[in-house]
């Protein structure tokens, strides 16, 4: 079983209470949704201890505890102050021992990967729908810095991904686009456990990407950033990641700063930033959008109260919005309420998952707030958008 390699680790719990709080709202979306104790963090190494002693054996019974999981790290931040147990580790490989064991992920989870596998995305979209939102903007093939939008950017939003790549080609960097070649990263198989097909696959767009003469990747999508600059290393048995990989984020945070683009026309609105799990919690990444907010004119950044390392999920985490969609909605929707309570007019964030879920939200309670992509913003200050994309009722075509 792959969670013998934390055996350590998942003795070292304390069952203190850091990874769930003391209230069912504060910092775990998966107690917030599930509310039993086998579904905090420490419930979980509970189960896995179990394991271990051969009381307990994976089994369909088991599987929301593990797979209800958000994969947030909010746990993991907290134990730091504790046992500084690694619990998303430990919770994909107890993923992994469900799928090698034959009991499998949730069946959604499962026609996820597999539609992943043979359509090339996770919506079953044909090609040419996977590249209408590049339609009409020329790339530069062979240039070496490849512009990788992922799945959700590609398919549920086009536009957004459009004036992305409008104000990275206005700021001067040459992007390449694999066009009819691109498929999805690989993410939907390490999150639902299914090891031996990532590792074919990350195999498979090494040598692809490498062909091509790729030498850097630029992409909006956290979960995309993270494949490609951790997950393929790992599964490949790397000492570093095969190509540079940049976060748009830390572009957008470099343009600001190099003054790439001029930033002329005042955009005044109050703005809120939701900090992405997979690039705050996972790597660190904090600032960046919160630099380029505030370089922008007119822009007033009012915090919500949970935020940075303590910010809580937007409810796309993990696989959940397929496997789990209610509990999905359901965090969405108090993570819309930390916004609200800002007196915010927009909700920016910088990955498509995080858009998706609260976008959902804000149409579900009819919320007086605008989920934007920092990019748009950006985009509205370099006169390269419209300034009617930041209101709440507009409603791109996609």
């Amino acid at each position: 079983m792959k969670i013998e390699q934390y055996r350590d680790m998942i003795y070292a719990c304390g069952r203190c209470e850091f990874c769930r709080g003391t209230e069912f709202s504060d910092r775990c979306p998966q107690i917030f949704t599930q509310r039993w104790e086998s579904s905090t963090a420490r419930g979980r190494m509970a189960i896995a201890r179990a394991i271990l002693e051969g009381k307990l054996d994976y089994s369909k019974d088991l599987r929301e505890r593990v797979f209800g999981c958000f994969l947030c790290g909010r746990c993991r931040e907290e134990c730091k102050k504790a046992a500084k147990i690694d619990i998303v580790a430990i919770t994909k490989a107890m993923r992994a021992d469900f799928v090698d064991r034959g009991v499998g992920a949730p069946e959604e989870g499962g026609k996820m990967t597999s539609t992943m596998a043979q359509k090339g995305n996770i919506f079953a979209d044909s090609t040419s729908e996977h590249t209408k939102w590049a339609q009409g903007i020329k790339f530069q093939k062979g240039s070496g810095t490849l512009f990788f939008p992922g799945c959700l950017a590609s398919h549920r939003f086009k536009e957004k991904t459009r004036i992305l790549v409008q104000v990275l080609q206005a700021a001067g960097y040459k992007l390449d686009f694999l066009g009819d070649d691109q498929r999805c990263c690989g993410t939907p198989m390490w999150v639902t456990g299914d090891v031996r097909a990532a590792k074919q696959w990350a195999q498979d767009y090494v040598k692809k990407l490498k062909a091509r003469g790729v030498k850097e990747i630029i992409t909006p999508c956290p979960s995309c950033f993270r494949a490609f600059d951790e997950e393929y290393p790992q599964l490949l048995g790397l000492k570093e990641p095969p190509f540079k990989v940049r976060h748009s984020s830390q572009v957008l945070e470099e343009i600001v700063a190099q003054k790439r683009l001029p930033l002329k026309t005042s955009v005044p609105k109050v703005v809120t930033y939701h900090d992405p799990c997979e690039i705050g919690r996972y790597r660190g990444m904090y600032d960046q959008g919160r630099k380029v907010l505030t370089a922008i004119p007119g822009v007033q950044l009012k915090e919500m109260s949970r935020i940075r390392e303590q910010a809580f999920c937007c409810g796309g985490g993990g696989g959940l919005k397929i496997m789990y969609p209610d509990y999905s909605q359901q965090v969405s929707e108090e993570r819309l309420r930390d916004a609200l309570q800002t007196t915010a007019s927009v909700l920016a964030t910088m990955c498509p998952a995080c858009e998706l879920n609260l976008t959902h939200a804000a149409y579900k309670t009819d919320a007086p707030l605008k989920v934007a992509d920092v990019a748009e913003i950006v985009a509205v200050s370099a006169g390269l958008a419209d300034k009617a994309i930041l209101e709440p009722d507009y409603i791109s075509d996609d």
